[in-house]
């Protein structure tokens, strides 16, 4: 740590900086300036606090930062550390005291302009705002900001692994130094502020949510808030999964959780307790509700492999917990009476391995972990092992449990052998070097947890991977979150892989494996954290709604148009016009429309999208056969499986297409996908109008014009100015529903809004026309011209 007065060394490479700029507007504290004359920048190095985001984010590495962060040391949070655990469950983080310590650490925060820790929280927290709001004592407006992202903030500020998430991509972690204490920072404000349960009004979507932990949490808390109409059906008592049954009490009290669990009923989310829902009746399901989600979890336990494990008992991690808590509550007035084992083996030093050895000491025991992994590559959080160390466990790296045997005494000999791991992406190497022969009395397995084979066997995709693309987007790569320094905050992995990865898996989440069958949370992706699978949840909940509001003939909210992609596998010429004509076109009735070149389309991107254009050419020869351009192929071959995004085809030639219109539309019916509308045309483009028509009737609100005219006019739905987003490229509803409203005119008179209709009316009509008559010169100007060649 450095002091304020000690400036950084910034050098400037003139002859490499090109005057972008990039790093000017990205400097938190405003210490770049761009000189005029040479047009390349200038740092002024006594207002420079070496956060390094100019040279992460430079794209022609021409600033190089030397010297120590200039910040204040990190505000400590506080520890509950007692000198006897036994039988203690009250919570070990304190976290801050005082609205001081909170200021304190508030003001560390540079309010970055991208924030890189808003790219690694993996729901993408507004964390400069929700820290800006700390500083005022804002806490309700804190609260306001957490629940535009969060379900649950009061208990992911407790479980997140902020170190490969949100306060790893920090920048000061990327520059080497302490992060801000983000989740510390988020708890004080989530502990001190009451949830709002403000919903929308009803919109007729009604969920199934199989399993209430984070996943099924995150589905009910936007689903209900949005005006939708949820039924958890819970296999436990009550709702929370893996935070009850997993995450001891001095870690995550129950009554944290229970508040979280309060906020879903009284958004009306219905709960029904101690119901397992087999796999046979998910589509049983389906006829009672909209959509049905699978969030159960991954809950089979990863066996251990040491030779006569089938001779002794193994006591499963989740099984010893709930043993464990039980015995202590049961006892909480008898310490005397509370008895466990003296001596227990934890096969694992994850962070549920450390929870099992930190109740076995509050039961009065010893325990011992072992992990095969080398101390500077394990998984476990480094507070949690320097917590459970401090409370008497003993943990040894780079060991695994070779051989188990019964003894007489009903004890459990247990040998270690020591195994070898050089690199992080190695596996460790095991040896035939005894490390110690020990004596237990209960062996725990805490290797992880996996997806049940049943489910594994119904969505033969699962799990989904996490994947890391070779050419990232160019939104995250220009952030600089993957060009930090390694450092310990993030235990020197790639924080910007992992918040990536994580975010596939996210966009994932909103796509049906089935018919009105989702999956998320860890049952999609296997054993993950707890914000991870609240972020799947959120994002499928919002899925459903927009959907929900897109297609339903009659809602209350609004009759959006679809969000379209137009994919360009042009750079310039035929094709490229074409697809820009059409964007024009369609921008009329859509204000959510994106048109992008092929490579930088990705499957993630196209599960956002209600509508996605393939906008190509007719590749090959009319005698070799004829086809899609490749790169479309390549595209049409990475589509994710049984996405809702509908398909067109918008197809260039110049001599013949043959048959490549129906091949393309054969790829595309091979991911699970349809295609809506498809049109084949040369240059002229004749045909572009009735084109964008086939697109507005396949994908626009199924609605006729008397209920358009009574949603706008009666119901209040719809605002006059989105009547002609609502009716799109459909000159025969444009004409109805202008006839409706006159009618309604000779009835009762013309009122305001009935002029506002009508107006909008006649605006699309306006561009309809003109589209129509350019569509008509063209086609015109073609035959035209096609008579006087074969004259």
């Amino acid at each position: 740590m450095t002091t304020i007065s000690e400036f950084p060394k910034v050098t400037v490479l003139k002859d490499r900086c090109s005057g972008c700029q990039e790093c000017l507007v990205r400097c938190p504290v405003e210490a770049i300036s761009l000189d005029e004359f040479t047009y390349t920048v200038d740092v002024d190095e006594s207002v420079c606090v070496g956060c390094r985001q100019c040279e992460r984010t430079c794209p022609f590495s021409a600033i190089h930062v030397e010297g120590a962060v200039r910040v204040d040391a990190r505000v400590p949070a506080h520890l509950f550390e007692p000198e006897d655990v036994r039988a203690d469950l009250h919570e070990v983080r304190v976290g801050f005291l005082n609205d001081d310590e909170l200021i304190a650490e508030a003001n560390r925060c540079l309010n970055c302009p991208d924030a890189t820790c808003v790219r690694g929280c993996p729901t993408h927290n507004d964390i400069p705002a929700f820290i800006a709001a700390a500083r005022n004592l804002d806490f309700d407006g804190a609260r306001a900001v957490l629940a535009a992202t969060s379900s649950m903030p009061e208990i992911c500020s407790r479980v997140c692994d902020t170190g490969t998430q949100c306060e790893g991509a920090c920048s000061f972690a990327l520059a080497g130094d302490m992060p801000v204490a983000i989740h510390e920072i988020e708890r004080y404000l989530a502990d001190r502020s009451a949830p709002v349960s403000t919903k929308a009004e009803p919109v007729g979507l009604s969920v199934a949510v199989v399993g209430g932990g984070p996943a099924g949490i995150g589905v009910a808390d936007v689903v209900a808030r949005g005006g939708g109409q949820v039924t958890i059906f819970e296999a436990g008592a009550e709702i929370g999964g893996l935070l009850r049954s997993g995450i001891p009490e001095f870690t995550l009290p129950n009554a944290v959780v229970s508040r979280v669990a309060s906020q879903l009923e009284d958004l009306g989310v219905e709960v029904v307790p101690n119901t397992r829902v087999s796999l046979e009746v998910l589509e049983d399901l389906t006829r009672s509700f909209d959509a049905v989600i699978i969030a159960q979890g991954a809950n089979a336990p990863l066996p251990i492999t040491a030779a006569g494990k089938e001779n002794v008992h193994v006591t499963e991690a989740n099984d010893f917990l709930d043993r464990a808590y039980h015995t202590i509550v049961d006892h909480s007035d008898d310490h005397v009476g509370l008895t466990g084992p003296k001596n227990v083996l934890v096969v694992g030093a994850g962070n549920t391995a450390m929870d099992v050895a930190r109740m076995t000491r509050r039961l009065g025991g010893s325990a011992t972990c072992v992990d095969w992994m080398d101390r500077r590559f394990s998984l476990v959080r480094p507070d949690e092992l320097g917590e459970a160390e401090h409370e008497g466990v003993e943990v040894l790296f780079s060991v695994t449990v070779a051989s188990l045997r019964p003894l007489a005494n009903g004890r459990i000999a247990a040998t270690l052998v020591a195994t070898v791991q050089e690199d992080r992406q190695q596996r460790p190497k095991v040896t035939d070097k005894v490390f110690r022969v020990m004596e237990v009395d209960e062996v725990v397995a805490a290797l992880g947890y996996r997806i049940e084979p049943d489910l594994l066997a119904t969505f033969p995709s699962l799990p989904v991977r996490k994947e890391v693309p070779i050419i990232k987007d160019r939104h995250w790569v220009a952030s600089g979150i993957f060009n930090g320094l390694a450092n310990d905050v993030s235990r020197r992995m790639a924080v910007g892989d992992l918040s990536v990865g994580r975010e596939h898996a996210r966009a994932r989440a909103q796509i049906a494996l089935k018919d009105h069958i989702y999956v998320v949370g860890d049952s999609l992706i296997g054993p993950s954290t707890v914000v991870e699978a609240m972020a799947q949840g959120r994002k499928l909940g919002r899925s459903l709604l927009d959907r929900s509001s897109r297609l339903a003939p009659s809602v209350v909210g609004r009759l959006r148009p679809p969000r379209v992609l137009i994919s360009i596998d042009s750079p310039g010429g035929t094709t490229r016009a074409l697809a820009l004509r059409l964007a024009d076109l369609l921008s009329s009735v859509t204000n959510e429309i994106v048109a992008v070149p092929v490579d930088q389309v990705t499957s993630d991107m196209v599960a956002d999208f209600d509508l996605m254009v393939l906008a190509t050419w007719v590749d090959g020869l009319v005698v070799g056969g004829q086809h899609a351009s490749p790169a479309t192929e390549r595209l049409v071959g990475q589509l994710p499986a049984g996405a809702a995004t509908q398909v067109a085809v918008l197809m260039t030639y110049g001599f013949d297409p043959g048959h490549s219109l129906d091949r393309l539309e054969a790829l595309v019916v091979q991911r699970g996908l349809r295609v809506v509308a498809r049109c084949a045309m040369k240059s002229h483009g004749d045909g572009l109008f009735g084109f964008a028509h086939d697109l507005s009737v396949a994908a626009w609100p199924d609605v006729d014009a008397a209920a358009l005219t009574k949603a706008v006019l009666v119901a209040g739905e719809i605002l006059p100015s989105e009547v002609g987003a609502t009716i799109g490229i459909r000159p025969e509803l444009a004409a109805a529903v202008a006839r409706s409203v006159n009618e309604l005119r000779a009835l009762r008179g013309t009122d305001e809004l009935m002029t506002k209709v009508m107006t909008s009316v006649n605006e699309l009509q306006v561009v309809i026309d003109g589209w129509r008559r350019q569509d008509k010169s063209v086609a015109q100007h073609h035959s035209a011209r096609a008579s006087v060649l074969t004259q």
